[in-house]
């Protein structure tokens, strides 16, 4: 029984070191916790406590096999309290063979730690680096924030400035107008002077060839003359060619001026009806400049009259020749038959129906010109380039390739997406390298004999307003431009 003790104490003291130091009765206690042995009331270990109550003497035969019943029961319960320590000292080592490698990895893992904890703080100062950096950056921000304030102080000035030259120039727009067509009335007049003088040079050059077997004088003064007309002809082509570039520069001008306001409110009356002069003003008897400039000027207004009453019958109103010229009259003689503040509310309503009309014509114009080009691009053979015009060439041409440096003679068909016929049949020249840009680069697709058409949408042809009383608001140019031939 000690014996049994002793190997049950040994085993607890590798479970648990204060176990040795327990009375008999908590160690029994314990093993029975730990369910190594069972303290029942027929545990051997009980054998002593019961063995001190007075029980009745038992037969030795009973006595002997209850003996050797407990021997046999103690000899198995000793092997499996060995087995069980046995497992417990292996588990003991495997357990101090993991404290020798934790203590051995320790080490190593403070190292990592310290190592890591050194990362930390370094990065943790380039944080506090890169706020303080960050802080000047947002001061410098600041700065210039206020710098672009002022800047954004002086843009508005400018901006209110070029409103005011934009007021200015829109006012003008009637000067330009009156310009572009005298520019264009001095280039026909060009034009047909250099026609007679190329018919001029002809002439000489035939004479010069009838007169050369006959007189050498006369050679030599038709040689001069020859000289002299063809330097007449440089000059008159030059001249040309500006008056084409002044003119091609006054288009566009006019194209960007589409503000039109007191004006527009006064231009309302259609053409007057022909009518013969009665004699009151006859400029064979007032020959002076002053008679011919106001002449003129009444003209021009007249002019300008026709040209607004295509508006005012487009806005749906009804043309009246006999009160329009009434009320010029009585403007004129100071006995107007309404009151300003009549009229003033009578021009106002015209004025929005006129420009609501303008704006439906605008709206159509655009639809029916934006339907064009779209189905003139996919006709075969057509060049769509990035600004939208398209280019059809119809005709290659079999003739020379043009230079830049050529002057040629070209024929000119144009018309507008609204139908309406600008040019049929014109006849112009000029060098390759003075045309507008849109014309070179369409001439420059073809030779000599070839023909090509030009579709050009409204932004890039008359703008969007038009030229009032001769293009309409937004519309496309149909421009045909065939090759004559090269002038020698």
């Amino acid at each position: 029984m000690r014996k049994l003790l002793y190997s049950s104490a040994v085993f607890l003291s590798a479970i648990s070191p204060s176990a040795v130091r327990a009375d008999p009765a908590a160690l029994l206690e314990q093993l029975n916790k730990e369910k190594i042995i069972s303290v029942g009331p027929q545990s051997p270990f009980m054998t002593d406590r019961l063995s001190a109550q007075p029980n009745a003497t038992p037969a030795p035969s009973v006595v002997m096999q209850s003996e050797a019943k407990e021997s046999e029961a103690k000899r198995e319960e000793i092997k499996r309290l060995q087995s069980k320590l046995a497992s417990a000292q292996r588990q003991i080592a495997a357990l101090k063979k993991k404290q020798r490698t934790t203590m051995d990895v320790l080490p190593g893992k403070q190292d990592a730690a310290a190592k890591e904890q050194v990362s930390l703080t370094q990065q943790l100062q380039a944080h506090i680096q890169q706020l303080a950096e960050t802080k000047q950056k947002i001061a410098h921000a600041s700065d210039a924030l206020k710098s672009l304030r002022g800047e954004k102080g002086l843009l508005e000035q400018q901006l209110k400035s070029s409103q005011q030259q934009l007021t200015q120039t829109s006012q003008k727009h009637a000067d330009d107008t009156q310009a572009l067509q005298a520019f264009r009335t001095a280039n026909s007049e060009l034009q047909q002077q250099l026609k007679t003088r190329q018919h001029q040079l002809e002439q000489f050059e035939k004479q010069q060839a009838a007169a050369a077997p006959q007189n050498a004088g006369q050679v030599k003064q038709l040689t001069q003359a020859k000289e002299e007309i063809s330097g007449k002809l440089d000059v008159a082509t030059k001249q040309i060619s500006a008056q084409a570039a002044r003119i091609a520069t006054l288009e566009s001008q006019l194209k960007q001026r589409t503000e039109e306001k007191a004006q527009a409110e006064l231009k309302s009356a259609a053409p007057l009806a022909p009518q013969k002069t009665q004699g009151h003003y006859l400029l064979a008897e007032n020959k002076s400049s002053a008679a011919k400039m106001n002449y003129a000027w009444g003209a021009w207004f007249a002019a300008k009259a026709q040209q607004e009453s295509v508006t005012l019958t487009h806005s749906g109103q009804k043309y009246l020749p006999e009160a329009f010229l009434q009320g010029f009259q009585d403007k004129f003689a100071g006995s107007l038959q309404m009151k300003n503040d009549d009229i003033e509310k009578v021009l106002q309503s015209l004025n929005k129906k006129m420009g609501d009309a303008q704006k439906n014509e605008l709206a159509q114009n655009k639809k029916q010109a934006q339907k064009l080009l779209a189905e003139a691009a996919k006709l075969k053979g057509a060049e769509r380039t990035a600004n939208g015009i398209v280019y059809l060439v119809e005709k290659k041409g079999q003739g020379v390739a043009l230079l830049s440096s050529d002057v040629i003679r070209f024929r000119v068909d144009e018309k507008l997406s609204s139908g309406k016929v600008l040019s049929r049949g014109a006849v112009h020249s000029g060098r390759v390298s003075e045309l507008p840009p849109l014309m070179r680069t369409g001439i420059e697709k073809v030779v000599v004999g070839g023909r090509i058409r030009i579709y050009t949408p409204a932004e890039l042809a008359y703008g969007e307003q038009g030229i009032p009383g001769m293009v309409p608001p937004g519309v496309a140019s149909i421009m045909t431009l065939e090759i004559l031939g090269i002038v020698k």
